[in-house]
């Protein structure tokens, strides 16, 4: 799991555990309330009830109870009323009738301020009572006054906790733990945004950005990883310059050594015995050409470039082939247009590149077959040879460095690499496919000419 969702789910649960206990926090204050809001509704009723009772010049109480009380009560369910005039001994409203028996009129409670809950053993099926009993003081002077009602279901827990939390906390927790997790998630992502930042700087760096860093401007927390990575590219950037500078060097030293060689070998009496040493000496001095190639690409040296005819360049490989294309029984040809095709670029690159693309076809063409060299305007230009091919599945890796195929044999996986990374330093682009001839084609293509700079 990511990071961002780690802390995110993290935060949830916090969220979520928090609006939980302050849920059930509201919920118990709630229902340690819910009886003294009970209470409170029984002595609204009994207040309404007397409010406007009055005692006439005879002495009797009028409660006024008319019917615009009785619509404000009507909802009340199960609603009980009993009010009693102490003075003149005398019952001024009794609902239902014979509500006063089931009074519970012990002399600790009678006619107390008592809020009390009965339960009703004579019909078990229906709610308990809740009852106030008190006496109140009114503009008709003391009343003695009963309130009942049947207990709310929503009283009873399981019910009472579902409308509560659905009308109550709901509509309040819900926004907020909504806004939360926005907060949360907009926070997570700004601050892992320069983490996703130095990966995507990271990605970008390969060896031909090689000195580039990443951006040290990011938060404390990942600072330290940040420098790490950098100070590791240095430690890379170091043994790749120790290397480049080995490579460079042996190939230099080695040149001497094997003109020398090449020396002895054509002054040498017995010609047979030279003969079949000299195919190793030009293997060698070509692996020596190739690393010296290779070191002169990786040090990013600037190419002088100017416009060149890559017929001329095609033409001059070609050439220059030809008497090794002979002496292994073998042809090279090339079909250019009658007019020029001109390249921006460096010509002793672009020779090398089309000489490797040739060498490579003349090694796996067969005796008795050819390798054909095709320059078209685009710049383009193809070498087609009736060798075995080059398998689908090998051609991803084809122009990596050091690589060889299963059926390549000879030679050291840098001819191909070089001409890829050649082209690439033109704006071109190479492909292989199967040729016409049988074998591989090598398809070489370059933008528009380019402007001397």
């Amino acid at each position: 799991m990511s990071v961002r969702r780690r802390l995110l789910r993290n935060f949830s649960l916090l969220f979520l555990g928090t609006i939980a206990v302050l849920s059930l926090f509201y919920l118990w204050a709630s229902w340690n309330n819910r009886d003294a809001e009970a209470d409170d509704e029984l002595e609204e009723i009994a207040g309404i009830v007397v409010a406007k009772a009055e005692r006439g010049h005879d002495g009797k109480v009028s409660l006024h109870y008319g019917p615009r009380r009785q619509e404000l009560l009507a909802d009340v369910q199960g609603l009980q009323v009993f009010v009693y005039d102490p003075v003149n001994k005398e019952v001024l409203i009794e609902q239902p009738v014979g509500m006063r028996k089931g009074l519970p009129l012990s002399p600790e409670i009678a006619w107390k301020f008592a809020f009390l809950v009965v339960d009703r053993d004579s019909e078990p099926e229906r709610p308990r009572l809740q009852l106030l009993l008190a006496t109140l003081d009114s503009p008709a002077g003391p009343l003695q006054v009963a309130i009942g009602r049947d207990e709310p279901h929503d009283t009873l827990q399981p019910r009472w906790v579902a409308y509560t939390v659905m009308r109550e906390v709901l509509p309040v927790i819900g926004p907020i733990l909504l806004l939360a997790i926005g907060i949360a998630l907009y926070t997570l992502t700004k601050a892992l945004a320069p983490v996703a930042k130095a990966a995507e700087e990271a990605n970008r760096i390969t060896v031909d950005t090689m000195g580039k860093r990443l951006d040290t401007a990011v938060p404390a927390e990942i600072r330290p990883l940040v420098a790490a990575f950098n100070r590791a590219l240095d430690r890379l950037d170091a043994g790749f310059a120790e290397q480049r500078r080995f490579t460079a060097n042996a190939a230099h030293e080695l040149r001497t050594p094997l003109a020398l060689l090449r020396a002895r070998l054509d002054g040498m009496g017995d010609a047979d015995a030279a003969e079949a040493f000299r195919p190793d000496l030009e293997r060698m001095t070509r692996l020596i050409e190739q690393l010296l190639a290779v070191s002169r690409l990786d040090s990013h040296m600037p190419m002088t470039k100017a416009d060149v005819d890559l017929i001329d360049i095609a033409g001059d490989v070609v050439a220059r082939m030809a008497p090794l294309a002979v002496a292994q029984d073998k042809q090279v040809s090339l079909t250019a247009p009658d007019h020029p095709v001109q390249i921006y670029g460096n010509a002793d690159a672009l020779s090398a590149a089309v000489r490797n693309l040739v060498e490579n076809a003349l090694r796996f063409t067969p005796a008795g077959s050819a390798v054909e060299v095709v320059v078209a305007d685009g710049p383009h230009l193809e070498v087609h040879d009736a060798g075995p091919g080059i398998p689908v599945e090998d051609r991803p890796h084809l122009f990596e460095r050091f690589w060889r195929g299963r059926n390549r044999q000879g030679g050291a996986g840098l001819g191909l690499a070089i001409v890829a990374e050649v082209i690439a330093l033109h704006g071109g682009r190479i492909a292989v496919d199967k040729s016409p001839m049988g074998g591989a084609r090598f398809d070489v293509s370059f933008g528009a000419p380019a402007a001397a700079e």
